[in-house]
């Protein structure tokens, strides 16, 4: 598949959402007066879009994507993929077999039995909407691939977010590292608990937008989070993840917090309900936040 050529202009009221779930984040996006395209691999959730955005579809100003999303090398010769919806939590579908199993493992949640999904790849989708001012990455597993496509592009989104994994921090930091080489030279760590008790942003319209439960958080141009340098961002990361040892999804802390027995799962399960009554949060859920400072070479 050849790389997007040079006539790509970008869309300054172009969002890609990539990973739509219940349009969490695509409500607030055309809320904000942007264009979107938002893409999921799950049915279902789409059809719900479908409906819930109809006046926003019969304009023009959302376009909604059922796919799967693959790197290019991989979409050279696949034309769909096998999706694992999840019953239970919507959210965690993903066509990543590694996800599907921590899930089963780590969480004792299993995925459902798979089903065919069409596959898209970043530069079908800039090829036939433009080149996007927002790339926003949420896709269980495939987050990875899509990044590594942005290398193809010879215009680039100004602002990407991508939700970052906890099993690897040598992956993590090697991904900013290669945004860094392609002129994103500005970052962020961007906690993702209790966004929805932010004050609401103010919509194109003048009105209040409340963000939802689920969300990814305000587009990066609006954010008044200060952006970092690689390297600051690169010790926050090493940090975050002595906490993620410590007290993270899958610690011994939250797994002595599961534990019935009063002794062994009192004080874990104590400091965790203070945690939540303070709006204090775990590590958990986070995402990067990357800005271009110059065109990629």
């Amino acid at each position: 598949m050849a790389s997007v050529g040079e006539a790509l202009v970008r869309e300054r009221d172009l969002v890609f959402d990539f990973g739509f779930h219940r349009g969490e984040d695509t409500g607030y996006y055309l809320a904000m007066g942007q264009r979107v395209v938002a893409v999921d691999a799950s049915a279902e959730p789409m059809a719900a879009g479908r409906e819930c955005f109809a006046a926003a579809i019969a304009s023009g100003q959302l376009t909604l994507v059922h796919a799967a999303l693959i790197g290019s090398a991989q979409r050279a010769d696949t034309t769909e993929l096998l999706f694992y919806p999840h019953p239970q939590r919507s959210e965690w579908g993903s066509v990543d077999l590694r996800w599907v199993r921590r899930n089963a493992e780590a969480h004792g949640l299993p995925h459902a039995e798979p089903v065919h999904v069409p596959a898209l790849c970043l530069e079908e989708l800039v090829q036939r909407y433009g080149c996007p001012q927002f790339l926003k990455i949420d896709i269980e597993g495939a987050d990875a691939a899509v990044l590594a496509d942005l290398a193809r592009l010879s215009v680039r989104p100004e602002y990407v977010s991508w939700e970052t994994g906890k099993e690897s921090l040598q992956g993590v930091l090697q991904q900013h590292q290669q945004l860094k080489k392609l002129g994103y030279g500005r970052f962020r760590v961007v906690q993702q608990a209790y966004l929805e008790h932010q004050p609401p942003a103010i919509a194109a319209n003048g009105e209040l937008w409340q963000l939802q439960p689920g969300c990814s958080g305000l587009m990066p141009s609006r954010s008044v989070q200060p952006w970092r340098s690689l390297a600051w961002v690169c010790w926050q990361y090493r940090l975050l993840f002595v906490a993620y040892r410590l007290v993270g999804p899958r610690s011994w802390f939250r797994a002595a917090a599961r534990h019935r027995s009063r002794w062994i799962g009192g004080l874990p399960r104590r400091i965790q309900r203070w945690a939540h009554g303070n709006q204090f949060p775990l590590p958990g859920w986070v995402d990067s936040h990357a800005r271009l400072t110059r065109s990629g070479d």
